[in-house]
């Protein structure tokens, strides 16, 4: 019995002669025959998986990472108003700046601190660098701190130390205009949001109703400006007289708790809050009257353009009717000179082109000018009336 065994190309033969051999030679020739073969099969099959495309790892390409899914970032619209915001304020607001800063600036956001102890309209205005607010470690005057700083939207609570002692609320109002003047006058564009001059306790030396006079006063004068809001974050902190509350005061006259000023903070969120809904429909509603003046607009174009093409039509109308009378008047001239011996001269019809005494009136005879046509009558060649 023969045994051929071929793999790509080559070739193993086994020649068994069952009749030469003996039974124990044969047992171990038939296990190093499928020694040889096993080992020739598995080396096959080996370089085939190595060469084969599908399986090949290609070690000079990089093996694909999983991208990690995106998660998208949802910004919180309170939070990026108050990053295009500023706040100034003397001594009450430089506690709310410390708060906001303890807090990991979570209440007031990444919103631009101008406070400074003792700041007031009058060193402000008398440029006075120890009390002046700073920007980047930089004293500056309120309206070059809001200018340098790019902010669209500023918080102002001021006033405190323009009525300490005897200083009178009317005295302080006129300052705080003067001062409000002074930065839009340098940022004509920027929103200003008046915050009330916060309430004082019994006996403080800030007189707690000129406090409420005050206050008055800058609520009514913000009806006066388009970019002007009064913000009351007073009555959050009033008690039922009116004063500041106890619990909420730090020193039983004018400076405020941390409960206070996270009072304060969760105020001013909630009036931004309300404010940008407003400015939405506010939005909505002008998006609204111009899309529907456009619209009339658009409708008074459009039917003048209608009337502009109906007048074209009824021109053209017009100018074909003239041009088909004047081709059937000269269709009747030139019947006219068929009549025998006679030539007659268009002289324009008066009535309407009817064939009979009215339309014969339009042709003289170029022989002799009368409206004598001899033997042949041209109402009989028109069918008259």
């Amino acid at each position: 019995m023969n045994f051929v065994i071929s793999h790509q190309g080559g070739l193993i033969t086994c020649f068994w002669g069952m009749y030469e051999m003996n039974r124990t030679n044969c047992k171990s020739v038939i296990k190093k025959l499928i020694l040889s073969v096993a080992a020739t099969v598995f080396a096959a099959a080996f370089a085939t998986v190595i060469n084969t495309d599908v399986y090949a790892l290609d070690t000079t390409q990089p093996l694909p990472q999983e991208l990690p899914e995106q998660v998208p970032v949802v910004v919180d619209p309170v939070d990026a108003f108050l990053a295009q915001s500023a706040f100034i304020g003397n001594s009450v607001g430089d506690g709310l700046t410390m708060y906001n800063n303890a807090k990991g600036k979570v209440p007031l956001g990444n919103a631009v601190m101008l406070t400074r102890v003792s700041y007031s309209f009058y060193s402000d205005s008398a440029s006075n660098t120890r009390y002046l607010p700073r920007l980047n470690g930089v004293p500056m005057r309120a309206k070059d701190a809001i200018k340098n700083s790019g902010v669209s939207y500023v918080f102002i609570c001021m006033g405190t130390n323009d009525l300490v002692g005897s200083s009178g609320a009317e005295n302080a109002y006129e300052k705080y205009q003067q001062y409000i003047a002074g930065i839009l006058a340098d940022n004509p564009f920027v929103t200003i949001f008046i915050e009330s001059c916060t309430p004082t306790r019994p006996g403080s030396n800030v007189n707690n109703d000129k406090v409420k006079t005050f206050n008055a006063y800058m609520q009514a004068f913000c009806d006066t400006l388009p970019n002007l809001y009064y913000v009351d974050i007073a009555t959050p902190l009033s008690d039922a007289d009116g004063y500041l509350s106890a619990p909420l005061s730090s020193d039983g006259s004018v400076h405020l708790t941390n409960k206070a000023y996270e009072i304060w903070a969760n105020t001013i969120r909630a009036y931004i809050t309300n404010f940008l809904v407003a400015r939405s429909v506010a939005l909505a509603q002008q998006h609204e009257e111009e899309r529907a003046i456009a619209q009339a607009n658009y409708e008074a174009s459009m039917k003048k353009m209608e009337e502009k093409k109906q007048e074209a039509f009824k021109l053209s109308m017009q100018a074909k009717r003239e041009e088909e009378e004047a081709e059937e008047a000269r269709r009747k001239y030139e019947l006219l000179n068929v009549i025998p011996g006679r030539q007659f001269e268009y002289k324009g019809f008066d009535t309407d082109p009817w064939i009979g005494k009215s339309a014969l009136n339009a042709f003289v005879s170029v022989d002799d000018k009368t409206d004598t046509f001899g033997q042949t009558d041209p109402a009989v060649l028109f069918g008259g009336r």
